[in-house]
């Protein structure tokens, strides 16, 4: 591609980008106004109209748009239904609007869109979750109902359990085409903004409550709920976004760029180490522990080490204090936080009950010992391995394996191979990601699409995308 051309494609993405931003804030700012004098559902109403007028020009518009959102997605911060219907909400207003156009760009043969197949794995992954969730559906009526929590419902169930994650992975299809049709790097960005505004309401928030960090050491591990998300799931969050935009950065050979997505994945480690979560805590140790490693020259293997042991001495004691709580004394309850005694212990046993195809996703809610009130009332094992144990059964757990190492090959095939250094980047970043997912999975999450994984899961899209691509893989020479 020439030089004039590539300045021409740059001026005319830079008119697209501009034109989109003019369009949102005229939208947002209307639609304040609405807001003002009605209801916010009719305000939200409006901006979906517009927004659907900017959808319909651009299937890709959509995407984007649909990547900002999705972290927030799961959050308090977007309204979960409008004018009292569930499921009519902003983010699957815009993925049907999403999906519309681009059929109809495919089907009007407005442009020549090549899509997606998803491989096997992916298939009989997806296929296990819906049997988890159709078993778990029979015991709904007799889970427990937890503090602060409304009596579980099938429909409800249904929608956190298994539709939910469903969304999570058909948004990923959508980055998927967007990659294989030349335009992934827009999922990146989108990315990067949405984690600079997710640290910007956490920060803001804790400003505005004048909350200090010797406070948030010593207080609860509820003061994210505002969010709609705990502080794990805060921090894993802010970590894959690290993992993924500080190896992007170092593989982008554009000093801005490099410098905001470097920018970028500070905000998102400050995040993760606001949450004061000792599971956040591990994962950017293993992020930072993993670049140390990769350093190929003992002088830029000393240079990031001292810079990293200089950061962390310069730390206030408060994140000092809440990543050695227990430590000292050796105390297992407080290292565990619990687990070990009121939640690990009573669920292993249930195992044997169902030990082929589990009790049915989020089955630590009608589990034995939950019921009988021996065990902490929770809604999940506080495990990875034990949920997917215990929900799945033995078939879950050899499919979810299966599964996940063949996204790890696919991820590792792609930062060897890909041609193009910033893509190579981000697949490195996933692989980072996945270590530390292996690692949080002891404590906490899930190994099925969670609100924290999102950025995981419209990446893997992303690979599925750039693998099925016929010029973004070196092929060996005969």
């Amino acid at each position: 591609m020439s030089t004039n051309s590539t300045l021409d494609y740059a001026s005319q993405l830079r008119v697209k980008v501009l034109a989109l931003i003019f369009l949102g804030i005229s939208a947002a700012l209307i639609g304040c106004v609405i807001a003002f004098l009605d209801e916010l559902a009719w305000a939200l109403l409006y901006c979906s109209f517009v927004f659907a007028l900017i959808i319909f020009a651009n299937y890709r518009n959509g995407i984007w748009l649909l990547t900002l959102l999705l972290p927030f997605a799961s959050t308090q911060l977007v309204p979960r239904e409008l004018f009292g219907v569930i499921g009519l909400n902003p983010f699957n207003i815009l993925f049907v609007l999403t999906l519309l156009s681009l059929f109809a760009a495919s089907a009007f043969r407005r442009e020549d869109i090549r899509f997606v197949s998803l491989p096997t794995t992916f298939w009989v992954y997806v296929a296990v979750m819906g049997v988890g969730a159709y078993v778990g559906a029979g015991s709904v009526e007799g889970a427990r109902v937890l503090p602060h929590s409304e009596p579980l419902t099938k429909t409800t169930y249904l929608l956190d359990a298994f539709f939910k994650p469903l969304m999570i992975l058909a948004v990923a299809w959508l980055a998927a085409v967007l990659s294989r049709n030349g335009n992934g790097r827009s999922v990146i960005w989108a990315l990067t903004a949405a984690y600079v505004a997710f640290f910007l309401v956490i920060a803001g928030y804790l400003v505005i409550n004048g909350t200090s960090l010797q406070g948030l050491a010593a207080g609860d591990r509820e003061f994210l709920d505002w969010t709609g998300l705990h502080a794990n799931d805060v921090g894993e969050l802010a970590n894959i976004g690290l993992a993924i935009l500080l190896f992007t950065a170092l593989a982008t050979s554009a000093p801005w760029s490099r410098a905001m997505l470097l920018a970028c994945a500070g905000a998102a480690a400050t995040m993760a180490a606001l949450t004061f979560s000792r599971a956040a805590f591990v994962g950017i140790g293993i992020i930072l522990g993993y670049f140390v490693w990769k350093q190929r020259s003992m002088g830029r293997f000393l240079l990031v080490l001292s810079a990293i042991a200089t950061v962390a001495l310069l730390l206030p004691d408060a994140f000092f204090e809440r990543a050695s709580t227990g430590l000292a004394t050796g105390d297992e309850q407080a290292i565990t936080a619990g687990r070990l005694d009121e939640i690990w212990r009573p669920l292993i046993g249930t195992f044997w009950e169902a030990p082929i195809i589990g009790h049915g996703l989020y089955s630590t809610l009608w589990a034995t010992p939950n019921l009988r009130g021996a065990m902490l009332p929770v809604g999940q094992a506080h495990s990875a391995y034990l949920d997917v144990a215990l929900d799945l059964g033995i078939l879950g757990i050899v499919v979810v394996a299966a599964f996940f190492w063949s996204v790890w090959a696919m991820f590792r095939d792609l930062s060897k191979q890909h041609i193009d250094p910033q893509w190579r980047g981000v697949f490195e970043g996933c692989i980072v990601c996945l270590l530390f997912l292996a690692v949080q999975g002891f404590t906490n999450d899930r190994f099925t699409p969670t609100a924290p994984q999102t950025a995981l899961w419209l990446c893997y899209g992303l690979a599925l995308g750039q693998a099925q691509s016929t010029r973004s893989i070196t092929r060996p020479q005969p």
